[in-house]
C-alpha cells in the first residue's frame, strides 16, 4: 500500500487504537515496539513512519483514545435534562461493578493515570488536553463550567482504578456503589454556582 497521507492517517490510527489497548490492559512500561506494532499488524520498522518514539505515541494515546469521551460525544438529548439524564445512565454503567473490567480495560483515564504521572511532559499535556475535553463534554448544554464536573469525573475515574487494583469482589463493589452515589452528590446542581 502507497503510504499517501491518508493511508497514512488511517495506519497511524490503527495503530494508536491497538496501543491504547494494549497499555491499559498492561501499562506502558510492559509493552515494547515489536508487541504494539503486531497488533496493528505492521512491522516494528513501519512504526517510524507514524511515530518518533513509544512515548510520542503514548502521548497521543492519551490525547485521542478515550471511549468515556466518546460515548459521551454520542449523547443526542434535545435538553440540558435529557442530557444530563445520558450522562448520569453512563456513569451509572461505568460505575457498575457487573462491569469493572469492560470499563478498566476501555478507560485510559482509569487504566492509565498512573503511568501519566511517571511520564513525559507530553504525555501528561496529552491527559490534561483529553480531561478538559470530558469535564466539556459533560458540561454540554448544562449551566456550569466545565471545570465543576472535574472532581466526579477524577472521583468515578480513580474509583475504577482503585476497585481494580482490590482482589476482593465485595470491596471493588462497595467503592463502586459508594462512589456512584458520591458522584450524583457531587455533580452541579442547577441554580448553584451559576
Amino acid at each position: 500500500m502507497r503510504l499517501t497521507p491518508e493511508n497514512k492517517k488511517k495506519i497511524t490510527k490503527k495503530i494508536r487504537a491497538g496501543a491504547a489497548a494494549t497499555f491499559r490492559a498492561d501499562g506502558f512500561d510492559a509493552v515494547n515496539l515489536d508487541r504494539l506494532m503486531k497488533e496493528a499488524e505492521l512491522t516494528r520498522g513501519s512504526f517510524y513512519a507514524h511515530y518518533k518514539s513509544k512515548s510520542a505515541l503514548f502521548a497521543d494515546v492519551m490525547r485521542h483514545e478515550h471511549p468515556l469521551l466518546h460515548m459521551l460525544q454520542r449523547r443526542d438529548g434535545k435538553s440540558s435534562d435529557a442530557l444530563l439524564q445520558q450522562m448520569l445512565i453512563i456513569f451509572e454503567g461505568y460505575l457498575n461493578p457487573a462491569n469493572l473490567n469492560e470499563v478498566f480495560k476501555g478507560c485510559s483515564l482509569a487504566a492509565l493515570t498512573g503511568d501519566t504521572t511517571r511520564a513525559d511532559a507530553d504525555v501528561r499535556a496529552g491527559f490534561g488536553h483529553a480531561f478538559k475535553v470530558i469535564c466539556a463534554e459533560m458540561a454540554r448544554e448544562q449551566q456550569h463550567a466545565p471545570e465543576s464536573y472535574a472532581p466526579p469525573l477524577v472521583l468515578a475515574s480513580g474509583a475504577v482504578g482503585t476497585a481494580m487494583a482490590i482482589e476482593d469482589s465485595d470491596q471493588q463493589a462497595i467503592i463502586l456503589k459508594g462512589t456512584w452515589a458520591a458522584f450524583q452528590s457531587m455533580l452541579p446542581k442547577p441554580g448553584q454556582g451559576e
